[in-house]
């Protein structure tokens, strides 16, 4: 009788082949495995039965909801309300104080309030409402953390007045354009040199 005995050894291009390729084939089959596990996962109507997908077996079976078109639902356009025209008011004219010229700067714009606050959140001077100390604080601080915010009834710009840094705290519920917030600005300014 004759045997025949092979001997490999791993050092042989051969062995290493064959467990490369061993290892592949079984990564293969894994990988197989996995995705076909995962695809009939997916489905609730293949292979896993909808009890054992999240639903109990006495919940009633999920509606598909129909698809809505975007235009079937028409949006009203909103409308911003639009400022009012100015009136022609005199600021300084037959005026007592500088809160009566920032009060007649109030009617003019159509403004809810105005407050002149300093850079530290006291009020510099206020066109009236009971809300100058509040806002003066609360506003100054936020323009001071952060000049572009928006806050919405309320526009936050700053001014300086002999080398002061002041707030300009303008309330009201209509968007006020760039051209009038200069406005305000230059009618504050005119307000300020005269009064102080």
């Amino acid at each position: 009788m004759i045997t025949m005995a092979f001997v490999f050894s791993l050092s042989d291009p051969l062995v290493i082949t064959g467990i490369i390729g061993g290892i592949i084939l079984v990564v293969g089959v894994l990988a197989a495995l996995y995705l076909q596990k995962r695809r009939q996962a997916g489905s609730p109507g293949e292979g896993i039965p909808v009890s054992d997908a999240g639903r109990l077996a006495y919940q009633p079976e999920a509606r598909p909801i129909p698809a809505v078109s975007k235009g079937a639902i028409p949006k009203p356009a909103r409308k911003s309300p639009i400022m009012p025209s100015l009136k022609e008011i005199s600021l300084l004219e037959d005026r007592k104080d500088i809160s009566e010229s920032l009060q007649a700067l109030k009617e003019k714009y159509s403004l809810d309030a105005f407050t002149i606050a300093t850079a530290d959140g006291l009020v510099f001077a206020s066109g009236g409402g009971t809300d100058s100390q509040t806002d003066a604080a609360q506003y100054s601080e936020i323009f001071n953390n952060d000049p572009l915010s928006e806050t919405p009834g309320v526009v936050l710009t700053g001014i300086e007045h002999k080398g002061s840094s002041l707030v300009l705290i303008i309330r009201t519920q209509i968007p006020v354009p760039d051209e009038i917030r200069m406005r305000i600005e230059n009618d504050t300014k005119d307000i300020l040199n005269w009064w102080i």
